[in-house]
């Protein structure tokens, strides 16, 4: 009972503080803010987590985790994987879902770089899995290229297109923009003629 109690509270912790640090940033929400928001002791808080950072690698691997479940999803949801990577990629490439990643990173990075760090290179390689696996699928259902080396193409949208979108930012685009335009982009590197073809009717409908 007792470890159904802590893990019932982690969970509450968790998603109070996450929702806190994504509204008003890392280094404003004080552990009280927390227990206030939860109407906990700080003692009660300690039980679960010994300090903030220990709580902030958790609620990061917390994120990575329900990624990767989203990321199974896309792959799964559809008998066209590229339907369901437009349709994730626009809805991440929103102004508000940007704004808040942004923030909430831009804290992480300047108060917890070790931390930051190593989720970076966590999501890398997750990265990494997931547009392998995506990368196969299109191949599977004829939407991608057959000819291309998916290995190769996997480094190069995870290295290259991150990148990408942040130099974006010197130009005069709303994010909308910028997604259609590295969503277009990707497309004529890697889709099929086929695949190609049902993108572009995709925006003719639209």
């Amino acid at each position: 009972m007792q470890r159904f109690f802590t893990m019932c509270l982690k969970i509450k912790i968790l998603k109070i503080a996450g929702e806190l640090f994504f509204k008003f940033g890392i280094r404003s929400v004080s552990i009280d803010d927390i227990c206030n928001e939860l109407r906990i002791s700080k003692k009660t808080f300690y039980t679960i987590f010994k300090q903030k950072d220990e709580l902030v690698v958790e609620l990061l691997s917390a994120i990575r985790e329900r990624q990767e479940k989203d990321n199974e999803h896309l792959l799964n949801s559809s008998d066209n994987v590229l339907d369901s990577f437009v349709a994730n990629s626009r809805k991440l490439g929103r102004p508000s879902a940007i704004k808040r990643h942004v923030a909430f990173m831009f804290d992480l990075e300047k108060f917890y770089p070790r931390i930051f760090e190593e989720h970076k290179q966590l999501v890398k390689g997750a990265s990494s899995h997931f547009t392998l696996k995506l990368l196969k699928k299109g191949v599977e259902q004829g939407m991608f290229r057959a000819d291309m080396h998916i290995d190769a193409m996997a480094v190069v949208m995870v290295s290259l297109f991150p990148s990408i979108f942040s130099h974006l930012s010197t130009l005069q685009m709303t994010q909308e923009q910028k997604t259609e335009f590295l969503l277009d982009t990707f497309v004529r590197m890697v889709g099929s003629e086929r695949g190609l073809e049902y993108f572009l009717n995709m925006r003719t409908i639209e």
